[in-house]
């Protein structure tokens, strides 16, 4: 029969049903600029599903994924099963800025990249309250 999945595929399933996605903000003291901005992939629990879909894929497990080239990776497994997430549009959001948002390296680039997802946030979402990109009292935000 056709209908039934194999191994492998409930596999990517779970993977797809318990992958998270974001661009995550962060304030730091470890960067000159004060922030930590970068799009993030992350697992609250690591089933075996999720292991070995990912080993099957050449990836090293962990729960926190930051790194362009793996993001992507990931994101080739789970094609077309990001409404199974929890997080489908910090996930299309991960898909769209991957590559593209570079860390800030001066305050000046913090305005930068925080003014373009707050761009990108009001077009892909009509209601999103636009946040300043220089003020507010979170250390930490995430656009998900």
């Amino acid at each position: 029969m056709s209908g039934i999945l194999n191994q492998d595929d409930r596999d990517v399933v779970i993977l797809a049903s318990l992958i998270r996605g974001g661009i995550k903000c962060v304030r730091t003291t470890e960067r000159k600029c004060g922030y930590q901005i970068r799009p993030e992939l992350w697992f609250t629990i690591i089933k075996p599903g999720i292991q070995r879909a990912l080993e099957s894929h050449g990836l090293t497990v962990r729960l926190t994924y930051s790194d362009t080239e793996e993001i992507t990776r990931i994101l080739n497994i789970i094609n077309g099963l990001d409404d199974l997430s929890s997080t489908s549009q910090g996930l299309q959001a991960v898909r769209d800025l991957n590559g593209i948002i570079e860390q800030p390296r001066t305050h000046e680039d913090v305005v930068k990249v925080l003014e373009m997802l707050n761009k990108y946030e009001s077009v892909h979402n009509p209601h999103h309250a636009r946040r300043e990109p220089n003020k507010g009292d979170e250390d930490e935000w995430q656009m998900d």
